[in-house]
């Protein structure tokens, strides 16, 4: 992530937790009326647009502080003074993304709902008017207090509310077994499709470019098989008459084309103290102000069985430690969650993958891996800056039997994906002729991995891992490259990958370019 959800110090991290607390910003219903257009929309949007326009003028700004303007619309819109984990929130929302005031009317009148709605606009306006946004003795005196108070304090609790008070076991359980790939496909020929899933544009206050723009660039420009914007959800539910949702799912659809590129659309939930997660494949969106818990995200997502997630960018930004929770295993949605990015924006494998985890030389992902997760290895780039599929060379390559939506998303949930650095690098991994992402018993410890490179880039080395520990490495050259490896029988559940390495540093990094395949699960 970029801006807003990429801090450089703790105490803005903190402040940005604060987004995802639906308790900060009140506890009004969803109620929900997105989809029904009353028959007075034109003019509530035009009262709207008009007190939004004053509320965003230098005449305004000149007058009120932005302190006091958060003062001012709790007390309009909720007949209350702001919390100072609200009024810290909405301080410091005016740095990244640079919200501007209107947003904050918009965010303080949504409450806890998921989205705002017209009822809400049409109450507030009736109510209302643009003379009421004026700064007083009494709210200069509310903002000064709220200024005052101390950040740790107004940290400590919101930290402590982020561990659940008991185990996640009783998240629903999913209806569907999606995803449980307990057999791989033995030896099936697949294709590979270079793309990735996690992208933004304009529809998140802190990026640029069009949805359509993003879709056609990625395709046109960026080369790419598969492409999907995952925009911010807590910015897709501003005013009713955006559309966001429906604007993203638009463009993905006129932009697909069976055989020749295929496009899907999601949405990132962005914690920035628990951790960002993407979601494909869902008909709607949820954000951190309504599920701000980790086991209440997850909840949403069981409840949504043919949806399927990943974790972002792990480890950025993440002052408090309490990142995922340290990956505690979510039975209820563990073949949900599919991927892991190990590489993402401008950060390589060095930051993703040999940077370690909190207090371990394992990375991340194997620590996921470890705790009972299956997830594969994902690479992205996390646009933000209309460079879709140009930023860098950053892909995951699937291997999937057609382009199409059906065949990609199918792959997905089987992790028939890797992560690679060069984005022409081609990589098959299997065990006893079952592709990676298998999850398989009574058969021999026995890979073979084959690797190719469409711009005649030559490979060096193949290594192979058992549990993120290395077991064995084979020295190669040329440009396609074909090796097997016998590891020694270990009893019990043990999961095994491979990484190629080239002999070439496109990315500039120091270290040659790699890929890593997501893994294959063996029980011995």
């Amino acid at each position: 992530m970029q801006s807003f959800f990429k801090h450089r110090n703790p105490q803005a991290a903190l402040a940005a937790l604060l987004v995802c607390c639906a308790a900060a910003l009140g506890s009004c219903p969803d109620g929900s009326d997105q989809g029904l257009l009353p028959p007075d929309a034109a003019f509530l949007r035009e009262r709207m647009e008009t007190l939004n326009a004053f509320l965003d003028s230098q005449e305004y700004a000149a007058a009120v502080s932005w302190e006091e303007h958060v003062a001012i619309t709790y007390q309009l819109a909720r007949g209350r003074e702001p919390t100072p984990a609200e009024y810290t929130l909405l301080c410091f929302l005016r740095e990244e993304p640079g919200l501007e005031r209107s947003g904050v009317l918009a965010l303080v009148l949504r409450g806890a709902g998921s989205r705002l709605t017209w009822a809400q606009c049409r109450a507030f306006l009736n109510q209302v008017n643009t003379a009421d946004f004026r700064s007083t003795a009494e709210i200069g005196g509310i903002a000064k207090r709220l200024s005052s108070v101390s950040f740790t304090d107004i940290a400590r609790d919101l930290v402590n509310a982020a561990f659940p008070e008991a185990p996640i076991q009783d998240v629903p359980k999913a209806t569907s077994d999606i995803g449980y790939r307990d057999i791989g496909y033995r030896d099936i020929e697949y294709n590979t499709y270079f793309g990735y899933l996690h992208a933004h544009s304009e529809l998140s206050l802190d990026a640029r470019g069009d949805p359509l723009e993003a879709y056609e660039y990625a395709r046109d420009q960026g080369g790419l098989d598969f492409f999907s914007l995952t925009d911010h959800g807590i910015f897709l539910a501003m005013w009713p008459w955006q559309n966001k949702w429906d604007q993203l799912v638009s463009a993905a659809n006129a932009t697909y084309e069976p055989g020749v590129y295929v496009t899907l659309w999601g949405f990132e939930w962005s914690n920035p103290v628990l951790g960002h997660l993407n979601v494909m494949n869902s008909s709607d969106f949820t954000d951190t102000v309504t599920t701000f818990r980790l086991g209440k995200f997850y909840r949403w997502l069981a409840n949504r069985p043919a949806a399927f997630a990943t974790f972002n960018h792990p480890g950025e930004f993440d002052f408090l430690g309490i990142q995922f929770l340290h990956f505690y295993p979510c039975a209820a949605v563990i073949p949900q969650v599919v991927g892991m990015e190990l590489c993402n924006a401008d950060k390589d494998l060095d930051r993703f993958y040999y940077g370690g985890s909190w207090h371990s030389d394992l990375s991340y992902w194997d620590v996921a891996n470890l705790e009972g997760w299956y997830v594969g290895a994902l690479g992205s780039q996390d646009n933000h800056r209309q460079d879709w599929g140009t930023r860098n060379e950053f892909r995951t390559g699937v291997l999937a039997e057609q382009l199409t939506r059906e065949a990609l998303i199918d792959a997905y949930w089987a992790h028939r994906f890797y992560a690679t650095e060069d984005k022409n690098l081609y990589l098959d991994f299997r065990c006893a002729g079952y592709p990676m992402g298998s999850r398989l018993s009574g058969v021999p410890a026995e890979f073979t991995v084959n690797a190719s490179d469409g711009g005649g880039d030559a490979f060096e080395e193949v290594r192979l891992y058992r549990n993120g520990i290395l077991l064995d490495t084979q020295t190669v050259a040329g440009d396609a490259v074909s090796v097997t490896f016998t590891a020694p029988t270990v009893s019990g559940s043990n999961y095994y990958y491979v990484i190629v390495a080239q002999a070439d540093d496109n990315d500039g990094s120091g270290r040659n370019d790699e890929a890593i395949s997501s893994p294959i699960w063996l029980q011995e």
